[in-house]
C-alpha cells in the first residue's frame, strides 16, 4: 500500500501527481471519491473528487506531451526547427551588429579626415581667394540649360605611354580647358542655368597595386588637390552670372578599403568633396553655386528643361547598354520617376545607346589611357562632356577632347 501522507518537501501538484500515478499503476485500490477526503486531510484543501481527478489528468496530459513523446520523430523535428529559427535569429542579429559597427567606423573615419582637412582649407581660404566679382559675363540668355560632366579625373595618376601622357600638370590644364570651352558654349547657346555633375573617380587612389605605383600623391592629398581643382572650376564658372547646381557621386578608386570584397560601396572618400566645395565657395563670396546633396544613394538625379536625368559612376553596371532600362526600372519602383537620360563614366571611352526612348551617354575620362589599358591595347581619347538642353530635350553634345 502506498503511503498517502503529504511529505514536507512536496507541493500540492507533486502530491496529486504521486497519488494519481500510484492509482493508475494499481498500487492504490481506492476510488477518487474515497481518496478525496484523505487527500483533503493531508493538504488542508476542501476539494471534491472531481477537482483532484481533473488536476491529475491535466498534469498527466502535459507530462505525456512534453516528455513521454519527446523521442518521437515529429517532436524531434519540431525541436530541430525551433533550434534552426533560433540560430537564424542569432545570425541576423550578428549581421545587423556588424553592419551597424561598419557604419560607425565609416562615420568616425570621415570625421577624422575632415578634422585633418579643416586646417588645410582654412589656410587656403586665407591665402588663395577664389572669386573676382569684377570679371563677369554679359550675354543674352534664353530657355536652354547646360550639363557639364566631370568624370574620371584620376588626380595623382602618372602615365607615359604611346597613346597618352598624364600627370598633375596635364590634369590641371585639361580641367582649365574644359572650363574655358564650357564658358564659350554657354555664352554661344545663351543658357540660363548650368548643372555640373561629378561622376566620381576624381582621384586615382590606392585600391590596386598599379594605382599605387602610378600615383605620385597620397590618397588624402589627392582628394584635397582634386576638391580644390573642382572648387576653382566652379568659381570660374560662376562668373557666367547664372545659377549653377553642383551634384556629385563617388566612384570606386576612392574607396577606403583596398579589398573590394571587404569594402562597403558607399564607404568612399569622395563623399567629402561636397563639404570641401561648400567650405571654399561659401567662404569666398560665391553665391550662385548651389550644392545639391544626393538623396538617391550613389545616383545623381536632376531635372533639366523638364527631362529627368540620372548620373552614376557606372562601376556597378557591367553592360553599358543595359544601364538605361536598369536605372529606369529602379527609379520607377523606388521613387516613382521615369528616366529620360542616363549619364555614366568608369569605362573611359565615349559611347551612346538608346533603348525604349531612354538615351544613355557614356562620358570620356579626363586622364585617358593608363598603363593598364595600354597593356591591353585599349585606347581612348581623353576628354569631358558638355550637353545643352532645351524644351525638346538634348539639343547639342560637346565631347571636349584632349590630344597631344
Amino acid at each position: 500500500m502506498v503511503e498517502l501522507e503529504m511529505r514536507d518537501d512536496e507541493t500540492l501538484r507533486q502530491y496529486i501527481a504521486r497519488v494519481g500515478e500510484a492509482k493508475d499503476a494499481g498500487l492504490i485500490d481506492l476510488t477518487w471519491e474515497q481518496l478525496a477526503p484523505i487527500m483533503n486531510q493531508q493538504t488542508g484543501e476542501n476539494f471534491t473528487e472531481s477537482v483532484y481527478r481533473k488536476k491529475w489528468r491535466e498534469g498527466k496530459s502535459w507530462w505525456d506531451e512534453v516528455f513521454v513523446n519527446q523521442e518521437s520523430d515529429e517532436y524531434l523535428q519540431k525541436i530541430q526547427l525551433a533550434q534552426d529559427d533560433l540560430y537564424k535569429s542569432k545570425i541576423k542579429y550578428q549581421d545587423q551588429r556588424r553592419e551597424y559597427n561598419a557604419l560607425i567606423r565609416e562615420d568616425a573615419r570621415f570625421e577624422h579626415i575632415i578634422d585633418r582637412l579643416t586646417p588645410a582649407i582654412e589656410k587656403i581660404n586665407a591665402e588663395k581667394p577664389l572669386f573676382d566679382g569684377n570679371d563677369s559675363a554679359d550675354f543674352t540668355k534664353n530657355e536652354k540649360e547646360g550639363v557639364l560632366v566631370f568624370a574620371d579625373w584620376h588626380t595623382g595618376m602618372v602615365t607615359e605611354n604611346v597613346w597618352n601622357s598624364y600627370n598633375l600638370d596635364i590634369c590641371k590644364q585639361r580641367i582649365k580647358d574644359t572650363v574655358y570651352k564650357t564658358i564659350q558654349e554657354a555664352k554661344f547657346h545663351g543658357i540660363k542655368k548650368l548643372h555640373v555633375i561629378s561622376l566620381g573617380d576624381l582621384i586615382h587612389g590606392s585600391i590596386h597595386t598599379s594605382a599605387r605605383v602610378a600615383s605620385n600623391e597620397k590618397t588624402v592629398d589627392q582628394l584635397m588637390i582634386a576638391s580644390e581643382l573642382l572648387a576653382e572650376s566652379l568659381s570660374e564658372l560662376s562668373k557666367l552670372n547664372i545659377p549653377i547646381d553642383f551634384y556629385s557621386t563617388y566612384g570606386n578608386h576612392a574607396r577606403t578599403i583596398q579589398n573590394k570584397k571587404d569594402s562597403i560601396h558607399s564607404d568612399n572618400l569622395e563623399k567629402i568633396v561636397p563639404w570641401w566645395i561648400m567650405e571654399r565657395l561659401g567662404n569666398n563670396g560665391v553665391e550662385n553655386v548651389n550644392i545639391i546633396n544626393s538623396e538617391y544613394y550613389e545616383f545623381i538625379y536632376l531635372n533639366v528643361c523638364g527631362y529627368n536625368i540620372v548620373g552614376t559612376h557606372g562601376d556597378l553596371d557591367k553592360n553599358f547598354k543595359d544601364i538605361g532600362l536598369t536605372i529606369n526600372t529602379l527609379f520607377n519602383k523606388k521613387f516613382d520617376l521615369s528616366i529620360d537620360y542616363t549619364i555614366s563614366a568608369d569605362k573611359h571611352h565615349l559611347e551612346e545607346f538608346e533603348q525604349l526612348g531612354i538615351e544613355s551617354i557614356l562620358s570620356r575620362s579626363l586622364c585617358g589611357t593608363d598603363e593598364f589599358a595600354n597593356g591591353k591595347r585599349l585606347y581612348s581619347i581623353p576628354g569631358q562632356t558638355l550637353l545643352i538642353f532645351d524644351e525638346n530635350g538634348r539639343d547639342a553634345s560637346y565631347s571636349i577632347k584632349f590630344t597631344e
